[in-house]
């Protein structure tokens, strides 16, 4: 008995370490404010999980990748953009930020993206980009590029993007990618300060052969396959944006269906029929020649009585703001304390048990 005693207690406490180690999260937030610093995090220092957080704006020399990690990029309003001198490309590739491959995936948050000589942020050969609180301006060829990867869109505005016509997001395929497929996300709001072009398909690109929508269950705002483009619509479905048309690709995701008009509602005119007058009597009484001097009548008052209008009083209603609370999760300290005294209690009833035995 003694012994399943001991037995049970040892079990119990590796089910608690079972149980609370996986939440004991070891990510860790990585601070820089310059191209080297932040070239460091990406490469060596960050770890997949991990946060690299800005706290001054950066201008780059040299396109930026992301290869093989899961990370994230927290801008705290600060932003990366192109150096004004000394700038050097990549070969072909004059993009700010890059995340290529399967398995790679970057998620931008509260940061402006500007000034890239051709566009601010990709998603490369099946990457998965998240923009979250992200604005993405003044870029040569355009914002965003889903090149055979998947962009996710949280919250995202577009500025003017493009040297001459304005283009959002573009959605293409290079010749260096395999079989992966664009793909677009809604999963919050699209903003944009232009009109035309906020996504646009390439056309003319034999690798673009298929192109897939999805969006997530909250998403407020939703895109939608409209014949040969997409649309983007409001939660009435009201269309904010289209894109372009391309006959050449085909289309994957949830189709646009337009609202059906309203019949208006009849409504009963007025009779226009008024009421018959009765005329007053054509022949005038006989006058009678007595003197004229009638007695003086006492007009009326002319100021009649003032009507009590009582105003209708409208109720307003309160509506209360609801605060969205910030829910942080439980730390990796704060689920090891946890830990740590329920292997107190343990080791306590365990020390209990022996002292038993010994007497």
């Amino acid at each position: 008995m003694k012994n399943f005693k001991k037995i049970f207690l040892s079990l119990l406490i590796l089910l608690v370490s079972l149980i609370f180690i996986p939440y004991i999260s070891n990510a860790e937030t990585h601070e820089v404010n310059n191209q080297e610093s932040l070239v460091s995090a990406i490469e060596d220092s960050a770890d997949t999980g991990d946060t690299i957080k800005l706290t001054d704006n950066i201008e780059l020399t040299s396109p930026i990748s992301i290869t093989g990690k899961t990370l994230t990029i927290d801008g705290d309003g600060h932003s990366i953009s192109k150096a004004s001198e000394g700038w050097q490309p990549e070969g072909p590739n004059g993009t700010l930020l890059t995340a290529g491959g399967k398995g790679t995936k970057l998620t931008l948050t509260n940061i402006t993206l500007k000034d890239a000589q051709k566009y601010g942020v990709q998603s490369y050969n099946g990457a998965h980009v998240v923009l979250n609180d992200v604005t993405i301006t003044n870029n040569g060829y355009g914002g965003v590029l889903a090149n055979a990867g998947t962009v996710e869109i949280i919250k995202l505005h577009l500025g003017q993007n493009g040297q001459y016509d304005n283009n959002g997001i573009e959605i293409g395929k290079g010749d260096a990618t395999g079989d992966e497929v664009p793909e677009l996300i809604m999963n919050g709001t699209l903003t944009s300060e232009k009109d035309t072009n906020v996504i646009y398909i390439a056309t003319n690109n034999d690798k673009l052969t298929n192109f897939e929508v999805k969006n997530t269950e909250n998403t407020v705002d939703k895109i939608l396959v409209d014949g040969n483009k997409v649309v983007i619509t409001d939660p009435n479905n009201k269309v904010l944006f289209e894109s372009n048309e391309n006959s050449d690709i085909s289309f994957e995701g949830d189709s646009y269906k337009e609202p059906e008009p309203q019949e208006p509602t009849p409504q009963d005119p007025t009779p226009q029929n008024p009421e018959p007058q009765n005329p007053a009597p054509q022949n005038p009484a006989p006058q009678d020649p007595a003197p004229q001097n009638p007695e003086p009548q006492n007009p009326a008052s002319q100021n009649p009585e003032p009507q009590d209008s009582t105003a209708t009083e409208q109720t307003q209603q309160n509506t209360e703001t609801q605060k969205a609370k910030d829910v942080t999760p439980k730390t990796g300290s704060d689920v090891l304390a946890i830990s740590m005294f329920v292997l107190s209690i343990s080791a306590i009833a365990t020390i209990i048990l022996n002292k038993k035995e010994s007497k």
